[in-house]
């Protein structure tokens, strides 16, 4: 039953994650779109911090660094709330209210703290911080409410049955 549940908090949680990310990067597209600035530029953003932390500032393209770096970053965190959600009957989402809050809390805490790191790394000037920093919160709390309602909805309809060695949705 233990390694039933991991599996299954392991599937909810990266389905989660790659759907909330997918989510947020449609309004981060629109929105940016609006504001005549490209959804490159924020990977690109992404990219040359990470590429800073680790001394690589003219390496490769920042663009698919900070994409890969900002799914991976997702995908795992969702792996790891499902898991947790699933494995502990405490933590489970019981309720949409619940999956919902608890995932925006996640969301906001994750989100806020690696972008205050990456201003510090990419040394942001603070005027212009302010306004990412709002745009930050709204982005990660779309993406807690997408998080927590699909491991809600998951778990509350028990998807993805064990039969025979293999998991059938």
């Amino acid at each position: 039953m233990n390694e039933e549940n991991t599996v299954r908090g392991s599937i909810y949680g990266i389905i989660a994650g790659t759907i909330s990310t997918i989510v947020i990067d449609i309004v981060a597209l629109i929105i940016l779109a609006v504001m005549g600035v490209s959804l490159a530029s924020f990977f690109a953003l992404i990219g040359r911090c990470l590429l800073t932390l680790i001394g690589l500032d003219a390496a490769a393209d920042p663009v698919w660094q900070g994409l890969t770096l900002h799914y991976s970053i997702a995908i795992l965190t969702g792996l790891v709330v499902g898991l947790l959600t699933q494995r502990f009957n405490k933590l489970r989402f019981s309720s949409y209210r619940k999956g919902i809050l608890l995932s925006i809390i996640i969301a906001q805490v994750e989100g806020n703290s690696l972008f205050y790191l990456m201003s510090v790394i990419m040394k942001i000037p603070q005027s212009e911080m302010m306004f990412m920093y709002g745009i930050c919160i709204f982005f990660h709390l779309i993406w807690g409410v997408c998080l927590g309602f699909v491991i809600s909805y998951c778990q509350q309809h028990n998807l993805f049955h064990y039969s025979g060695g293999c998991y059938q949705s």
